[in-house]
């Protein structure tokens, strides 16, 4: 028999908290609590009082929420009670006193997921809703619990079922009764599945960035302005500048938000060829490692100046990297015209800027969003989870393999193996077939509650 549990469902702070208990004894506990006889109307609040012993403990909120209409598909009863520290954990000892046990992390929406009241995608929706920080990564989140992104997996499942189902059919034909399926038509099923499919892969190369950040490097030669663009970006003085070179010794990330998308930027120690001590040379070290992690790197030049030795050597290292790259002409309040002075920048954006006069940042920060749209798929769906993108990116390369052994004839038996693998890839994605061990450890990045 299921277990009854209970956790605080609200966050710190706030005038009232939230106890959630779900499970076959959540009404014989309210009761208990309450010294009601009998059961309160479902999904209807009601004020009640809830004792301890012979004492008064609070005056609450309470909905009862009847099996299987409830969140987690079991009788489940919510307190909203005062927010005291000692309100909330005496009411949970209350709970368990009487046969209830704290919930783990996760715990809630892993009961709904077994219940079927979401599938894994939706599940894993809600925790990134709870999660998010900015309006693109919220439309993410409410894109995979409202079901979007479940809705097209599934139109790609079944598809495959039904071409799957047509070759199994017919190799069980022995009489060869049925008409054979066409190559061509074979081919054009599963064409159909493995373009939905690698558009739906191709966002997560930016969807991971809306839901995590854009992890943004500012690196440079000394005195190139790096740490002026810094402040001029977050709009306060957060890294110190001074017209002495190497002030910077360490890297400085400040976290903020452009377009409504989360940026990660992170100021880095000047790079050149003779450090001034061990302080510098290992600032410099952190400034390669920071490059190497960034999703974009702002490569900033004063262009009051000529380019030095050690900038065209850096300019060779992004370019071996290739990342995203913005070069940032800085200083051009010193210049008429402000020209790049790198080899091979053509295919890279230049953007001139003022950190002094503030010309030029707005461009700035359109070029360092402007990679959003580009990756949504038709009907604006991305994903942003690297579990999903695995097994998008297994499931395509089985429907590849599946086109090879097509075109070479290989016999519907071998390729209908491949189609098997990839159904069985979104078949765990969704949920449908996925181990329990795996379950534990995807719930339990959920926080307390739910």
């Amino acid at each position: 028999m299921q277990t009854t549990i209970c956790a605080l469902a609200s966050g710190m702070g706030g005038a009232v908290a939230l106890i959630r208990l779900s499970g076959p004894r959540s009404l014989a506990l309210f009761q208990t609590l309450t010294r009601r006889q009998t059961a309160p109307e479902p999904r209807k609040q009601i004020f009640c009082t809830l004792y301890d012993g012979g004492e008064v403990l609070d005056k609450a909120l309470v909905t009862y929420f009847k099996a299987p209409h409830s969140y987690t598909g079991e009788d489940v009863v919510e307190f909203a009670v005062h927010a005291s520290p000692y309100i909330k954990g005496r009411l949970l000892e209350l709970l368990c006193e009487n046969g209830a046990s704290m919930a783990r992390r996760g715990e809630f929406s892993q009961r709904a997921f077994l219940n079927g009241k979401m599938d894994l995608v939706e599940a894993q929706g809600l925790c990134d809703l709870i999660a998010s920080g900015n309006k693109h990564a919220h439309k993410l989140a409410m894109d995979s619990l409202d079901g979007k992104l479940s809705a097209r997996l599934d139109d790609m499942k079944t598809k495959l079922s039904e071409l799957l189902a047509q070759i199994e059919v017919r190799l069980d034909d022995v009489d060869e009764e049925m008409t054979p399926l066409a190559d061509e038509f074979v081919s054009g099923q599963i064409n159909a599945v493995l373009a939905h499919i690698k558009a739906l892969a191709d966002t997560f190369s930016v969807g991971k960035y809306i839901k995590d950040g854009l992890k943004t490097a500012i690196v440079g030669a000394p005195n190139s302005g790096k740490s002026s663009l810094l402040n001029a970006l977050v709009g306060f003085d957060r890294a110190i500048v001074s017209s002495a070179s190497g002030t910077t010794r360490d890297t400085v990330e400040e976290t903020l938000e452009i377009n409504g998308q989360k940026i990660i930027l992170t100021d880095t120690a000047g790079i050149r060829e003779h450090a001034l001590d061990p302080a510098e040379k290992e600032g410099m070290k952190r400034s390669l490692r920071a490059m190497q992690g960034a999703d974009l790197i702002l490569f900033v030049l004063d262009s009051s100046r000529p380019l030095t030795p050690e900038e065209k050597d850096l300019w060779q290292d992004i370019r071996q990297q290739q990342k995203r790259t913005l070069i940032v002409l800085n200083k051009t309040d010193a210049v008429q015209k402000p020209v790049c002075p790198l080899a091979e920048c053509g295919n890279y954006t230049v953007l001139p800027v003022s950190c002094k006069t503030g010309d030029g940042l707005n461009a700035l920060k359109q070029a360092i969003t402007a990679d959003i749209n580009e990756a949504q798929t038709a009907d604006g769906l991305m994903i942003s989870n690297l579990r999903h993108y695995e097994a998008l990116i297994n499931a395509q390369t089985e429907l590849e393999s599946a086109l090879i052994r097509l075109a070479a004839h290989a016999g519907g038996e071998i390729y209908a193996e491949h189609l098997r693998r990839a159904l069985n890839y979104l078949q765990d994605l969704i949920g449908e077939v996925t181990p329990d061990d795996v379950l534990g450890i995807i719930f339990s990045k959920f926080c307390m509650g739910k």
